[in-house]
């Protein structure tokens, strides 16, 4: 059984919205969802670092998973299988992400 996060954030507001009756569905919704997008935002930059959120773990790049995914990257470009401007964004990244860990 595969629940949406809609489903999921009902129930989990029903369980414990009596530990936060000042909020209302809108700002539990925020509260929960905050540490996620900031972490979208983290590894869209293009830095790459290392993000922990407490309780649930730390989040980061490994530097031999960088390099297969830039040689993964660059095949799928020669095969004309990515878009170039989605390319050219990655590959950037990634090689920002693999010269400062080198220089390190």
């Amino acid at each position: 059984m595969i629940l949406k996060n809609d489903e999921l954030l009902h129930e989990f507001y029903s369980q414990e919205s009596h530990k936060y009756p000042d909020l209302n569905l809108e700002q539990f919704k925020e509260a929960v969802f905050t540490p996620w997008i900031f972490l979208r935002k983290e590894m869209e930059s293009g830095e790459l670092e290392t993000v922990r959120f407490k309780y649930f773990g730390t989040f980061q790049v490994y530097e031999g998973r960088a390099r297969r995914m830039l040689t993964n990257l660059k095949e799928r470009f020669k095969y004309n299988k990515i878009d170039p401007t989605q390319f050219f964004k990655l590959k950037d990244m990634l090689e920002k992400f693999l010269n400062k860990k080198n220089n390190e």
